[in-house]
């Protein structure tokens, strides 16, 4: 882990609360402490327990907790809890590890992959795991049509295309369409999540409602808008966790966040606000972690609306953000220059040959906007009104017109903007700006997403990358990127891929890359704060 924050290091969270309105480390030990910065714990179940509560504050919930249909961040997480998947990366390493499944092959041609099951494994309703969970977990995720599935499901691995069947009781193989280097990974993600058949056939599409998985914590009760309550599963196959119940709960306003932090309401959280980082790292009450910049802080260009249509109006834009403005002023010293263009640090594949393609050159946009004639043309910039978002926008406002643009901000509300990001016919869906978290941590998570013209949100509801000539041939390196074997060579390939991006495209201005500013009280020890700053939530090592 690199020290980031002692040195001073439409987002996810905004989408998925508004889709709740809408329809639902390194570093000197020492010297960490007397700045009150701390590096994250183990995520294993097995340390010594403490016992007591660990309150998680978190941004909201919708009490629906189902692997297949997202609504809020808090609920992404309470999954995170009650289930695991196959695989599990822990982000204290980006090292794909074995979890329900103890082993793997993977055949000659990379379409079909072989599970062998973890014995002995028990869900919260008393059974034990068989190819049959795993099995009826994941059809869900690859058959639009299953019945379990509820209305308005997600389902995040749809995109595999893959299909799973049973060998025998304890072996399951799923078979891909084509190769896909990035499986694995994928099957840690919140998709990935095994439930408890018997579960699946007693509660149906209502299994959110009523979610049992084999993870370290078992569903007690939960609350819309305001808190998910779980217990320690004694028969978690790691180990007991390290505190008897973990409540999530919901804490939206800024200010009661942090005065919930410093008394002790809520133990951690990571949607603690930029802006108290000055008053936190001063406060003997809490420890401020320094978690690796996991996230892009992105502007979206949406190429296909006339005031952006010139590659040299696209590049101006570029060239005249003050980036180091927006990590002082937005983030408040939590973030950094994106070196790495669209991958950040924490990432493999980052490299940061790629500086140049978000450097600060005024005078370079200047002779941009008038190679075109674009002096006086109005832009329009859509923020939500969270968190860094506003600051970032003025800060971009000012920046436009001192290189000749004229400049207009609407800041709205998450449930707005998240209508807003797929109103492609709307009038400010121009700029947007935005974050993209490491959900999964590999460059196809970042780049794959955003670069690829066949992606739906990114690409071509945000930006329209796949109606510029030529686009198509990010498909084809992307395939072959997220194929290749880490090391040079695939670094090499993404940063060659976001070079032409940039250079020949540019509808992606990064602004920073951060991390979701982890807090936590005093007393808290143990607890994974590099998966909690990425939104994963492993705390079953945490005690109190």
């Amino acid at each position: 882990m690199v020290e980031q924050i002692g040195s001073v290091g439409l987002s996810r969270r905004s989408l998925l609360r508004a889709a709740a309105m809408i329809g639902a480390t390194t570093g000197v030990a020492s010297l960490m402490a007397s700045c009150g910065v701390a590096d994250g714990g183990s995520s294993s179940g097995d340390g010594e327990r403490s016992g007591g509560t660990l309150t998680l504050g978190i941004d909201g919930t919708s009490a629906i907790n189902d692997p297949a249909f997202y609504t809020t961040v808090g609920d992404w997480m309470a999954v995170d809890c009650i289930c695991r998947g196959l695989t599990f990366i822990s982000f204290e390493t980006t090292e794909v590890q074995p979890d329900l499944a103890e082993s793997w092959d993977i055949s000659a041609d990379g379409t079909t992959y072989t599970f062998h099951l973890r014995k002995g494994v028990k869900f919260h309703d008393g059974t034990e795991l068989t190819s049959k969970d795993v099995v009826a977990s994941l059809n869900r995720q690859f058959n639009k049509d299953d019945p379990t599935l509820p209305k308005g499901a997600s389902r995040p691995l749809s995109s595999l295309n893959a299909t799973i069947r049973a060998i025998d009781d304890m072996t399951v193989e799923l078979k891909l369409p084509r190769p896909d280097g990035t499986t694995l990974a994928r099957l840690s993600d919140i998709g990935g999540r095994i439930i408890s058949a018997a579960a699946l056939e007693k509660y149906g599409a209502d299994i959110g409602k009523n979610l049992v998985g084999a993870g370290p914590f078992k569903f007690v009760s939960a609350t819309s808008g305001q808190q998910v309550v779980l217990e320690a599963f004694d028969e978690y196959y790691k180990g007991r966790p390290g505190v008897d119940q973990l409540v999530l709960k919901q804490v939206q306003d800024p200010s009661t966040i942090v005065s919930s932090l410093i008394s002790g309401d809520i133990s951690a959280t990571q949607f603690t606000p930029f802006s108290a980082a000055p008053r936190l790292r001063n406060d003997d009450n809490v420890t401020v972690y320094d978690t690796p910049f996991g996230f892009d802080a992105i502007m979206m260009l949406d190429a296909r609306k006339p005031a952006l249509k010139e590659l040299e109006v696209r590049q101006a834009i570029n060239y005249a953000i003050d980036r180091q403005a927006i990590i002082d002023q937005a983030f408040f010293g939590i973030a950094g220059l994106p070196k790495g263009y669209a991958i950040p640090p924490a990432q493999p594949c980052y490299d940061e040959s790629l500086a140049d393609l978000s450097a600060y050159d005024p005078d370079k946009a200047r002779e941009l906007v008038r190679s075109v004639g674009a002096e006086g043309r109005t832009l329009h910039i859509i923020a939500a009104s969270d968190s860094w978002h506003p600051k970032a926008a003025q800060i971009v406002k000012q920046n436009l017109e001192d290189v000749g643009f004229k400049a207009e901000i609407e800041t709205v509300e998450p449930a707005t903007y998240f209508s807003r990001i797929f109103d492609t016919n709307g009038q400010f869906h121009e700029l947007m700006i935005w974050e993209r978290n490491s959900y999964v941590p590999d460059p196809d998570n970042m780049v794959g997403a955003m670069a690829s013209p066949s992606q739906a949100v990114y690409s071509n509801a945000a930006s329209g990358l796949g109606t510029l000539a030529g686009a198509e041939v990010f498909d084809e390196l992307l395939y072959q990127a997220k194929n290749m074997p880490s090391g040079p060579e695939r670094t090499k390939l993404y940063s060659e891929i976001q070079r032409k991006w940039a250079t020949e495209y540019m509808t992606l201005v990064m602004l920073a890359v951060a991390t979701n500013f982890t807090v936590s009280g005093a007393n808290v020890k143990g607890l994974n704060v590099d998966a909690l700053s990425n939104f994963r939530c492993f705390p079953e090592g945490a005690r109190v």
